[in-house]
């Protein structure tokens, strides 16, 4: 995503009805547009490429979180040893069927 131009990336809401070819011909264009209303920021308007980067990266940031958190837990003498975990049931284990 390229960098905002304060003049040119952000718009009033009410120019979605006015000018909203203008504004999809900008997002094609790799550039994400800020909505406003009565002066701040209420949404942004970007490809559906852009945003599913976004949500990739934030699945990543997630999933990085959930093993450093696994990390200090197993650090700290909070984990359950491999041989008990193998013996349970895979029925009682989320996402297993």
């Amino acid at each position: 995503m390229r960098a905002l131009k304060r003049s040119e990336d952000i718009r009033p809401v009410t120019d979605l009805k006015s000018h909203g070819a203008d504004i999809i011909r900008q997002v094609e264009n790799g550039r994400a547009v800020v909505l406003s209303k009565h002066g701040r920021a209420v949404a942004v308007v970007v490809s559906v490429e852009e945003y599913e980067d976004l949500q990739e990266s934030a699945d990543r940031y997630a999933l990085q979180r959930a093993v450093e958190q696994a990390e200090t837990e197993l650090d700290a003498g909070q984990g359950v040893p491999h041989a008990v975990m193998k013996k349970k049931p895979a029925a009682r284990i989320p996402g297993k069927d």
